[in-house]
């Protein structure tokens, strides 16, 4: 097993009509930046419903691909203010199938990295101090091929573009154990990466970003 893994949220419904578009987004635009990685070193993680593990299981390119769920995993939306949320967040305890890594590197199932990502990553996770790692994303409109910026990030606002290092794992936690917005808060320190290594996609039925 390696030490670091890029976990992804993908579990839809059997019966959701949105999970074919998806689906064929990540293979063919997300899938291959993952494969495009300089360091190939980590492992990949897919929250998904059991109906859909043989799809993610058979994606090219990758040995190391592991499926998981989670304890009562229901997505249900809440409502904070005038914003209604997605919300899927889970502890550890609830996490079936997938082993305790040092690196946790969260990611989107139609978000776009560099090729430097992990490796970025892997220089700002050393030493015995739980870090948290953060990235200055853009977005890029999928309908107009547009990138524009987006509302500056930091370790008390961090941004969708993370990951998690414990090298202790007495008390382990899940990187979607909390909204990515106060991950910060599960580490001892954070180090944030400036724009041009991520960007988040909006489109039709992105829930987050809009079109």
């Amino acid at each position: 097993m390696n030490n670091k893994v890029i976990i992804i949220r993908f579990h839809y419904p059997v019966d959701d009509k949105r999970f074919e578009w998806r689906f064929g987004f990540f293979k063919t635009i997300v899938w291959p930046r993952i494969l495009a990685q300089t360091n190939q070193d980590f492992d990949v993680a897919i929250r998904c419903n059991p109906a859909h593990e043989i799809l993610f299981k058979s994606l090219p390119g990758k040995k190391n691909i592991i499926t998981f769920q989670t304890a009562n995993d229901t997505a249900r939306y809440k409502v904070n203010g005038h914003k209604r949320y997605f919300h899927d967040f889970v502890p550890w305890e609830s996490v079936s199938g997938l082993p305790m890594y040092d690196i946790q590197i969260g990611l989107d199932s139609d978000d776009l990295v560099s090729p430097l990502y992990v490796d970025m990553i892997q220089e700002a996770c050393k030493g015995n101090e739980s870090v948290h790692v953060f990235f200055q994303p853009e977005l890029f409109r999928l309908k107009t091929l547009k990138i524009e910026s987006m509302a500056e990030y930091s370790r008390r606002r961090g941004s969708a573009f993370r990951a998690l290092y414990q090298p202790d794992k007495s008390d382990y936690k899940f990187i979607d154990s909390v909204s990515h917005m106060i991950l910060g808060t599960l580490a001892k320190k954070s180090v944030g990466y400036q724009r041009g290594h991520c960007f988040a996609v909006a489109h039709d039925l992105n829930e987050s970003t809009g079109k």
